[in-house]
């Protein structure tokens, strides 16, 4: 692969290295009036590449770096960030998509000096954080300080498990609907979305009705709003006057909320590959649910979420439903729909099809006195174990 040599002036020439956020770069440029990057989506060692155009990087200012269209290690990964920044005075800013504070890799580049990091997992938010650091200034120590590696205080190791996981079919739909109003169809889909993007699932939900309620969720503080689109807690919510632009940027997963299902969102509720129907037990939602369960009696691959029900209720349902219905699920109560804990083993039994436990990380600090800390440092070992 060979870099394209530009005479270096006064137009700022960038560098991109990604795989699937080509389109992201182009429109943060364009929206900032830059000058359009040139843009590699085939490079998969970042090390070999640093070696083979080394000399060739001195005709960029900045370059891109996207951490996951690469295939390599964390300490392979610094090497190179390291080698370019060694050689030349250029920006790297890093993308790292859905990647928290805490999380090694960016701690070890925050190490030797790299301050310039997208890692939102929203949309509206990764392109604010790319206008900051394509700025003239760029990011600074105390803008990327929240990258720095976390030492607690005392002298006992401390052991951190964090589970990966990864996706086995891209672009999946998400059907979730309901027997009747006010059931908690938002509150599920919302869930859903929230505890797809925790697993580092590129996720958004799609309001699909026609009263389009996701509109109510500007008052609450702290949302992003831009042409329809709504960033919030670190996921992406469309309205339906705006869900087609929702299939611009590639998301994996796609939720859906049909409001309550009926013969006119039917055929797109069937439609989509994974099909929940939220409903009730209490003796006055029985009517609706029992008609949407006539709606879909050929249709077994549906799933079935109950809100607000007592054990007395559940033993009950459970009974009578298992004739009619495979799989059955009793939600926990939450007044937070954005709530990435709730539900958890629900969906990781609903969705075991389309995503996997790739590996268990463990993260093993041993922790010296702070004298010791001072002299040595921390020791971090970590460990991957293989799911099998």
């Amino acid at each position: 692969m060979i870099l394209k040599i530009y005479k270096r002036g006064l137009i700022k020439l960038i560098l991109a290295i990604t795989r699937d956020n080509e389109k992201l770069i182009y429109e943060v440029c364009r929206e900032n009036k830059l000058e359009s990057p040139q843009v590699l989506t085939g490079v998969e060692s970042l090390k070999k590449f640093a070696v083979q155009e080394l000399r060739n990087l001195n005709n960029y200012d900045q370059i891109i770096i996207d951490i996951n269209s690469t295939k390599e290690s964390e300490n392979e990964i610094v090497q190179a960030v390291v080698a370019i920044k060694s050689m030349y005075n250029i920006r790297i800013i890093i993308v790292a998509l859905g990647y928290q504070e805490g999380n090694s890799l960016l701690a070890k580049l925050f190490q030797e000096g790299i301050y310039n990091f997208v890692n939102s997992s929203t949309y509206l938010e990764q392109k604010e954080q790319f206008k900051t650091c394509l700025m003239q200034e760029g990011c600074q120590y105390k803008d990327a300080v929240r990258f720095r590696p976390k030492v607690e205080n005392g002298k006992k190791n401390k052991i951190i498990i964090k589970k990966e996981y990864k996706k086995l079919k891209q672009f999946v739909n998400i059907a979730v609907a309901g027997t009747e109003k006010h059931i908690g169809v938002t509150t599920q889909a919302i869930l859903i979305t929230m505890f797809l993007k925790s697993l580092n699932m590129n996720a958004c939900y799609i309001c699909a009705t026609d009263k389009d309620e996701i509109k109510n969720i500007e008052t609450l503080e702290g949302v992003i709003k831009k042409d329809g689109l709504y960033s919030y807690k670190g996921i992406d919510l469309y309205s339906n006057d705006n869900k087609v632009d929702a299939m611009k940027y590639g998301y994996d997963f796609y939720i859906y909320d049909y409001g309550i299902l009926n013969e006119t969102t039917l055929d797109n509720f069937l439609s989509k590959e994974v099909k929940i129907i939220v409903g009730g037990t209490k003796a006055w939602e029985t009517d609706e649910t029992f008609r949407v369960l006539s709606l879909l009696e050929k249709i077994p691959e549906v799933n079935y979420i109950f809100n607000y029900s007592s054990n007395e209720e559940k033993a009950k349902f459970k009974k009578i439903l298992r004739q009619y219905i495979k799989y059955i699920y009793f939600s926990e109560f939450t007044t937070d729909a954005f709530n990435s804990s709730i539900n958890t083993e629900i969906y990781h039994e609903i969705f075991k099809d389309y995503i996997s436990e790739k590996s268990n990380k463990l993260e093993i600090v041993e922790k010296k006195g702070f004298f010791s800390f001072l002299k040595r440092g921390w020791k971090c070992k970590k460990i991957y174990i293989k799911i099998i």
